[in-house]
């Protein structure tokens, strides 16, 4: 038996998890080693990437993020399982609403690397400039700290 359909439905419920705010089930789903990593930069430069190394510093990352949003959906998923069956790919539409009521859509490839049956990296790549434009104070804010 394939563990690639097992592996799209893991995928999707974790997506599904992350929609919902459901932090302790997110939390269920990852690895203790896990690396959360967004390679796309408004800056362009690669070593100004953001990474999250660890369970409780994905966990803060995340909920910083989730402090925008009153709302969350990866609409038109497109989940791809890698020939091993240890990566996943996910390329989505976010259908996000700002804590003030604003519209946030961006468009999304995630890879997903597993391990033991959890997510032990996480890639994303997202469009920097929409991000820019809904959370422009925020972003200046997070560069700020990035940067001391």
């Amino acid at each position: 038996m394939s563990t690639q359909p097992d592996m799209a439905a893991a995928t999707n419920r974790f997506l599904d998890l992350l929609e919902a705010g459901d932090r302790a089930g997110v939390g269920r789903m990852l690895h203790p080693d896990v690396v959360w990593s967004a390679l796309m930069t408004a800056s362009g430069e690669a070593g100004d990437a953001e990474r999250a190394e660890g369970l409780a510093a994905f966990q803060n990352r995340v909920n910083s993020i989730a402090a925008l949003h009153r709302s969350a959906r990866f609409a038109d998923r497109r989940v791809t399982t890698s020939a091993d069956g240890l990566t996943t790919f996910v390329q989505t539409q976010g259908d996000f609403r700002t804590t003030d009521g604003r519209p946030y859509r961006n468009v999304y490839v995630f890879r997903f690397d597993w391990r033991d049956g959890r997510i032990v990296s996480w890639e994303e790549y997202a469009n920097p400039i929409t991000i820019l434009r809904t959370f422009p104070k925020e972003y200046a804010e997070h560069l700020r700290r990035l940067t001391g």
